[in-house]
C-alpha cells in the first residue's frame, strides 16, 4: 500500500510540473508550442547545450509559424535561447515579439547589432551579455522595463538609440563595461 501510494504521489507531482507546451524544430529554429494559446517562443533543443545553433550565423524569426496545420504566433524569444551561439552574426526579430528572455543572446560574440521591434516590452537580465561586437542598439519606445546587466560586457557598443518618449524602468549594470562616451 505504501509503495501505491507513493507512486501516486510521484505521478500527481509529475503532473503538476508537467509542460504545457511541445518542444519542435521548425527550419533551423527551435519552438515551444503553446497549443492552448495557440502561441510559440524561440527556444533551444530540448535538452540545452553550448552546440544548440551551431553553425548558424543569421536567424530571421517568423511573426508564425505552423506545425501540424496549426499556426502559431511567434511572442517571446525564451531563457537561454541562443546563449553560446558563437557564429551568430545578425537577428530579425518580428513585431510579434512581446518579450526577450534572461540570457536569451549571453555571449553571441560576433553579433554585431540588433534592432528590437516596437512590440517588445520588456528586456530580461543578461539579454544581450559579452556581445562584444554588437556596435549598435535600437531600444523602441515599446519598452517599459530593462533588466540587469542586459548589455553588460557589450565592448563594442557605440550607438545606442532608445526611442522611448518616458525612460524604461531600468535595473543596475546595463551598460556596464561599455567604454563608450554618448548615447541617444
Amino acid at each position: 500500500k505504501l509503495f501505491t501510494l507513493l507512486l501516486a504521489v510521484a505521478a500527481s507531482v509529475g503532473t503538476l510540473f508537467a509542460w504545457d507546451y511541445e518542444n519542435v524544430q521548425i527550419g533551423d529554429l527551435y519552438y515551444n508550442l503553446d497549443a492552448t494559446n495557440q502561441t510559440a517562443q524561440v527556444t533551444y533543443q530540448l535538452q540545452w547545450n553550448k552546440n544548440n545553433y551551431k553553425g548558424l550565423t543569421s536567424a530571421n524569426i517568423p511573426a508564425s509559424v505552423e506545425y501540424n496545420s496549426v499556426a502559431y504566433s511567434v511572442t517571446s524569444i525564451r531563457n537561454s535561447a541562443f546563449v553560446y551561439c558563437s557564429g551568430l552574426t545578425s537577428i530579425e526579430i518580428p513585431n510579434s515579439v512581446t518579450s526577450i528572455g534572461d540570457d536569451a543572446f549571453y555571449n553571441c560574440s560576433k553579433l554585431t547589432s540588433v534592432t528590437i521591434p516596437n512590440s517588445v516590452t520588456s528586456i530580461g537580465n543578461y539579454a544581450f551579455y559579452n556581445c562584444r561586437k554588437l556596435t549598435s542598439v535600437t531600444i523602441p519606445n515599446s519598452v517599459t522595463k530593462i533588466q540587469r546587466d542586459a548589455f553588460h560586457a557589450c565592448s563594442a557598443l557605440t550607438a545606442v538609440i532608445c526611442e522611448a518618449v518616458q525612460v524604461p524602468e531600468c535595473q543596475h549594470n546595463i551598460f556596464y563595461n561599455i567604454p563608450f562616451s554618448e548615447a541617444t
